[in-house]
């Protein structure tokens, strides 16, 4: 699973592909709102790895659907997920329940 930062708009998600391509299209499903979006890119390969930058308006704690493919063969399927907690302290219910 990715991780980004809503409060950002610029985003980088470094990934293992089936095969290296430049040029990859990316495609983002919104799992609650069922929107899908095709995001302009740029991805490039870097002592071997693949990494892709976006621009995307994200909110908190949104579920995506990762799709980047080239010429109809995928190359990778993921999850990703928005918030603005450190991964290692991820907590679904942050905030939301209060015990006294």
């Amino acid at each position: 699973m990715k991780v980004v930062n809503p409060n950002d708009t610029n985003h980088t998600i470094e990934l293992i592909p089936r095969s290296y391509q430049e040029d990859v299209v990316l495609d983002l499903y919104n799992e609650a709102t069922r929107a899908e979006a095709t995001v302009p890119n740029v991805s490039s390969t870097l002592d071997g790895r693949f990494s892709v930058k976006f621009d995307f308006t994200f909110a908190e704690n949104d579920k995506y659907q990762i799709k980047i493919s080239k010429n109809s063969e995928i190359l990778y399927r993921g999850k990703l997920i928005a918030t603005s907690q450190q991964p290692q302290e991820y907590k679904l219910t942050k905030n939301l329940y209060f015990y006294g």
